[in-house]
């Protein structure tokens, strides 16, 4: 058993944490990881002066006119600042912070063609854009291996493929990604989709004992077993909350289904842009930003730096460079000199804004936060949890950690060494161990629509219909697989549910799957219900006529759902897949 098992170890994981704002990359070997869960390799980027950046790179990707891949990352946006400084960047297609419109996007309205916008509004393919960006990680790291002799130490199917995701995507969204990588060049048996909160968590597990101590207890304490802990994962773009148990196996058990919105870092960029919307006039601010590119890409890079320098009880002000040309586009506008307020002061090209007017510009991501937190505490599935662990990107900010600590004095509040690295680091553990996280709880209840068994006096007569064998029926029953808030084990099969085709003649089977925030729907079109997805089922025999049962047995613990179709007379296992995208 043993054998088998090393086996089916990888010799290698690479981990992509692709962010709303920076995204990066993380490897280690089998025989390191084994030596040392955290002796994991990471990339320096090269990023100039964004001190404390450097083991990330800003998720931002550029094309040509003709919509081939230029540049990603700080290259892309230096490419596309020189372009617009000389005016020649018109017709190219920039995009940052793209990795929003899939939450944006509705998962009954994700098509596998959606398009979505670049800097200048105009449109381009999604999934090339997420394709061509892990594409460039996935080589740059490949030639990371080859600098250091390791590239040659591998076969293509001895690495395992890490993607993270935020676990409170869609189904639709995951799919997406999937797909996306694949078309980036990463093959689909090998690839693996690891939710963030869950990554930082198995991260947070390894942390030494002296590295981190928080009101006295330290980390390795607090997730010991039977330890209950709040995962508040708060990256550029999202928040992901969920709560876990340690078992005494040392697995990780989900207590509270994964939530959260997108109350993450850049609501503070926005902030900040609607400051200067009433600082210089929205008019002034429209013209900066069309006449120079160059100039606002710079002051959106300042900003990111000095947002991590505020605190919450800030003394003294706050200073940002701003270029030239706002001012410049305010006396165009305006016919007169842009001046300073009680709020924020100019001196030519630094703007000094009041200490309260630096910690406002947090108030509105931090009050959602606070409050969600609040809410989930209050619910008795989540009692007995004193602990709240802060990961991602944006827990690093002082003001938001003050505000945590604030809300919940009695509370153990831990922020790892590097928080905004846990993600990708836990990733390339889960690669390792993707059976530690044991139990997950359902978002959703999912059930496939179907026609069964008409039921006089309970179903209504509009739903009533007759098939081939002069059976009753009724059409559009929702039949329950899982519900809202069920635990589901990381390899349980729910119980297996019959589907039998309508029509004799039918050589396959389209089973719609449906989801609803109802514990026990009886038909799809209930309030709450909505299409999810669907299954298709390639019917054999078709002598058989209607009587060719299917079993369809659906496993909900992974982070992507996976469904197992059998034909009953047969016993045969058909091979099935989810498609969530229209």
């Amino acid at each position: 058993m043993a054998c088998a098992e090393e086996e089916k170890t990888p010799m290698l994981v690479v981990a992509f944490d692709f962010g709303t704002t920076f995204s990066g990359y993380a490897f280690a070997t089998r025989s390191d990881y084994k030596n040392n869960p955290l002796s994991i390799s990471t990339h320096t980027w090269a990023t100039g002066s964004q001190t404390g950046m450097s083991l990330k790179t800003p998720t931002c990707i550029l094309f040509d006119s003709a919509e081939n891949f230029v540049a990603f990352g700080k290259d892309a946006e230096d490419k596309y600042t020189e372009l617009a400084q000389e005016d020649k960047h018109k017709g190219w297609h920039y995009f940052r912070r793209f990795k929003m419109d899939l939450y944006k996007t509705g998962p009954q309205e994700m098509p596998r063609d959606l398009r979505i916008k670049d800097d200048q509004g105009k449109p381009m393919s999604a999934m090339k854009v997420f394709a061509e960006s892990i594409k460039f990680l996935k080589h740059h790291m490949m030639d990371e291996l080859a600098k250091k002799d390791l590239q040659i130490a591998f076969q293509p199917d001895e690495i395992q493929w890490v993607l993270t995701v935020p676990a409170i995507w869609s189904d639709a969204a995951k799919q997406f990604m999937r797909e996306s990588a694949v078309q980036g060049g990463i093959r689909n048996r090998q690839l693996i989709l690891a939710l963030e909160p869950e990554a930082a968590s198995v991260y947070c597990k390894y942390i030494p004992n002296e590295l981190t101590v928080t009101n006295g207890q330290s980390t390795i304490d607090a997730l010991s077993p039977g330890s209950k802990y709040l995962i508040l994962d708060a990256g550029g773009g999202t928040i992901d909350i969920t709560v876990q148990e340690v078992q005494w196996d040392e697995s990780i058990k989900q207590l509270y289904m994964a939530n959260g919105g997108d109350w993450g870092g850049t609501k503070v960029d926005l902030a900040f842009e609607k400051f200067l919307e009433e600082f210089a006039g929205k008019p002034a601010l429209q013209k900066f930003r069309e006449e120079d590119k160059g100039g606002h890409l710079d002051l959106q890079r300042e900003f990111e730096i000095k947002k991590r320098t505020i605190k919450s009880d800030q003394k003294g002000k706050l200073t940002i460079r701003v270029p030239v040309s706002l001012k410049d586009a305010h006396m165009k506008v305006s016919g007169r000199e842009l001046q300073s307020t009680n709020l924020a002061k100019l001196e030519r090209d630094k703007l000094r804004l009041a200490s309260n007017t630096a910690t406002d510009l947090f108030a509105e991501p931090c009050a959602y936060i606070v409050s969600h937190l609040q809410k989930i505490f209050d619910d008795p599935k989540v009692k007995g949890t004193d602990i709240v662990l802060m990961v991602g990107g944006f827990s690093e900010s002082l003001v938001l950690q003050d505000a945590v600590k604030k809300a919940f004095p009695s509370k153990t509040v831990i922020i790892p060494p590097e928080a905004g690295l846990a993600v990708l680091k836990g990733a390339v553990q889960f690669g390792f161990e993707p059976k530690v996280i044991s139990t997950r709880v359902c978002k959703v209840t999912y059930g496939i629509a179907t026609n069964s068994h008409f039921d006089e006096g309970v179903d209504p007569e509009d739903k009533k219909f007759t098939d081939d064998d002069g059976d009753v029926l009724c059409r559009g029953r929702f039949s329950k697989h899982v519900e809202i808030g069920q635990s589901v084990r990381i390899d349980e099969e729910i119980e297996e549910q019959i589907y039998s085709p309508v029509a004799s003649d039918q050589k396959s089977m389209g089973i719609d799957v449906w989801t609803s925030t109802n514990k026990s729907p009886r038909y799809t079109d209930e309030r709450g219900c909505s299409p999810h997805g669907k299954i298709s089922v390639v019917l054999p025999d078709h002598k058989l006529g209607v009587s060719r049962d299917v079993g369809v047995k659906m496993i909900f613990g992974k982070t992507e759902l996976e469904v197992r179709a059998i034909v009953k007379h047969t016993g045969k296992s058909i091979a099935a897949k989810f498609d969530f995208l229209r």
